[in-house]
């Protein structure tokens, strides 16, 4: 017996009409739902829908003419241009101020209109979605108001790239206090007669569920006030999650989420927020040069933001197409794509996605060189370090006592140790306990005597940490050294910052410290001939843009650049570049860049 599906316009939903024994294959379609009253299984109309139809049904499959008149328009418009375009190194008759690629991925995203731009961190993706939302603007699309989400940090950044890349436009930059955000919002609510309404509204991740309702996800329920069926008359409007903010007010054509790996929980207040906030704008450019930070699932929620329609459901996806096992502690570990769902997969995810390596793209790029400095623990650090190992309390050089409570605690407690001593302040008044890095730091004694052996030469060197204290404790140092160089911490201020960089920058300062926080996205420090790792992120995002802040378009002016980790032997931190390792694995089997350098390196041959 065949299986017949059909398009049904006026709900624009395909209609699955199958016999009973294909029940628990339909079940399958993520989206899918049965509908009691005609008897027929219905799916949200997508081109992933018809891959998975075709997929699961194969030959008993039978198309009706309105659903392939449909699938065959959205072929043709979409899924075969953007497959075409998705790995080109160069477009013809773009913008001759771009990049090759970045005209590549100017024609790519105005194609495709929800995709994900993933390029490799320092190839300039924000340039690539200005003159996108351009092109599509002078092509007749009304592309007004635009919503770029990103983070705090690059706020004024895409004001100055909008500067350089669309200039004229006005541009709204929501900031300060949540009154000052509600008046900065005003305009685009209830215009003003006579006065000129911002084009682009430029905001942080962190604001977004301030100024915005929430979308839905499975079974978590939605705080409501008694307006929304809500019982508990206490919930005001301003708690409300289904009460619609600022945002929700706004009609968006266009939304830009840079960093959208900040959304990939589905269950976070940001990422819900950001789905409700888009409205129905049919224009969604997704951002970030590592898409995955964990593991393949970590994708959902993006495409899913692209286009909900394709992407509907998040446990019937991961069913379908991910391999996963548990493990002992009960949770879900996710080995990979299923091999037998691998083409499925990519003829799925490839429309919506592009990604290019700097090493294909920008091959005069430096190369890097790897270096590992192991240094030993001061007696101290040692002593305190191997309590905390084997007890999870260790007695400190004042008599007081640091303990970890839990293993998570515990493993934070292990890395502060590996890189200096601490001690422990408690507040008299609350009890709360503060663990503050101290002298001796066996990490910054090494790279203060091996700067001073002259290891570094006359390089410019970019340091990077995950703990703020140990880079003010490097700060001290250099201070105390007389040596000038600059900052790029969470306490220090954006105009600040700004400065710290250009200094480094245009040569006037030859160091430049920075947490992985703070300075993994937004700064280019393309001057650094070295970047010194003195800790690295378990996050793998966080890994990856700490390297890309100084290997990227502009640091064509090295011969190679040298990345330096200073690791403590014996300890922990092994663990954290194994975990790193592991991560890698998963991310490179979605974004297969090593796919894209066999390729390379095969077609250098060939041309040979």
């Amino acid at each position: 017996m065949t299986v017949v599906v059909e398009l049904d316009d006026s709900t624009k939903q395909i209609i699955i009409n199958a016999d009973m024994r294909y029940k628990d294959l339909c079940k399958t379609l993520p989206g899918a739902g049965y509908n009691v009253k005609d008897r027929l299984w219905r799916l949200p109309v997508s081109y992933t829908a018809c891959l998975s139809l075709r997929s699961t049904f194969r030959e008993q499959l039978e198309i009706g003419p309105g659903l392939w008149a449909w699938a065959q328009d959205e072929k043709n418009q979409r899924i075969d241009p953007s497959n075409l375009i998705r790995e080109a190194l160069d477009f013809p008759g773009g913008d001759e101020d771009l990049f090759p690629h970045q005209r590549a991925g100017v024609e790519f995203l105005t194609t495709a209109r929800r995709a994900l731009l993933a390029d490799e961190p320092g190839l300039g993706k924000t340039a690539q979605a200005i003159r996108s939302l351009r092109k599509l603007h002078n092509d007749g699309e009304n592309v007004f108001p635009i919503l770029i989400v990103c983070p705090n940090t690059l706020k004024s950044n895409w004001q100055r790239e909008f500067d350089q890349w669309w200039p004229g436009l006005n541009i709204q930059v929501i900031r300060g206090t949540a009154v000052q955000r509600r008046k900065q919002f005003a305009p685009f609510i209830e215009p003003i007669e006579d006065e000129p309404v911002a084009e682009v509204l430029i905001m942080n991740w962190e604001s977004l569920r301030f100024h915005s309702s929430l979308a839905p996800y499975g079974s978590i329920a939605l705080k409501k006030c008694v307006a929304h069926g809500g019982l508990d008359e206490k919930v005001t409007e301003s708690q409300c999650e289904k009460h619609p903010g600022e945002l929700n007010k706004i009609d968006f054509k266009a939304v830009v989420a840079d960093e959208i790996h900040r959304s990939k929980d589905p269950k976070s207040k940001q990422t819900r927020a950001l789905w409700a906030a888009t409205g129905d704008a049919d224009i969604r450019f997704a951002m970030t040069g590592t898409p995955i930070a964990r593991d393949v699932i970590d994708l959902w929620s993006i495409l899913h933001w692209l286009d909900p329609l394709e992407y509907p459901s998040k446990t019937r996806w991961i069913d379908r197409m991910v391999d996963v096992m548990m493990n002992t502690f009960g949770g879900m570990v996710a080995m990979g794509v299923k091999a037998e769902m691998s083409t499925e997969f990519y003829a799925s995810v490839n429309p919506r996605m592009r990604r290019m390596l700097k090493a294909v793209v920008l091959p005069n790029l430096p190369e890097i060189m790897h270096e590992r400095r192991d240094t030993e623990m001061s007696a101290k650090q040692k002593k305190a370090y191997g309590q905390m190992r084997d007890s999870m309390i260790a007695e400190l050089e004042d008599g007081t006592y640091m303990t970890a409570p839990s293993s998570l605690t515990q493993t934070q407690r292990l890395l502060q140790f590996a890189s200096s001593f601490a001690y422990v302040d408690v507040d008299e008044d609350t009890g709360a306990v503060k663990t503050t890095l101290t002298e001796p730091s066996s990490k910054i004694d090494a790279l203060i005597d091996d700067m001073k052996h002259g290891d570094f030469g006359d390089d410019s060197i970019a340091v990077s940490a995950v703990s703020s204290q140990l880079i003010n404790l490097l700060s001290a140092r250099l201070t105390k050294e007389s040596i000038p160089h600059g900052l790029v911490t969470g306490d220090v201020s954006e105009e600040l910052r700004q400065h710290a960089v250009a200094n480094f920058q245009a040569g006037r300062t030859k160091w430049i410290l920075f947490t992985a926080q703070a300075g993994g996205v937004g700064i280019t420090l393309t001057a650094a001939r070295r970047l010194i790792r003195l800790q690295r992120p378990w996050s793998l995002v966080d890994d990856k843009q700490v390297n890309d802040r100084v290997h990227r378009i502009g640091s064509e002016v090295h011969d190679s650049i040298i990345i330096m980790d200073y690791m403590t032997d014996n300890t922990i931190e092994d663990r954290v570049v194994q975990v790193l390792d592991s991560k890698g694995g998963n991310f490179e089997e979605v974004v297969r860049d090593k796919d894209q350098l066999l390729k390379l390196l095969k077609d250098d041959k060939g041309a040979k």
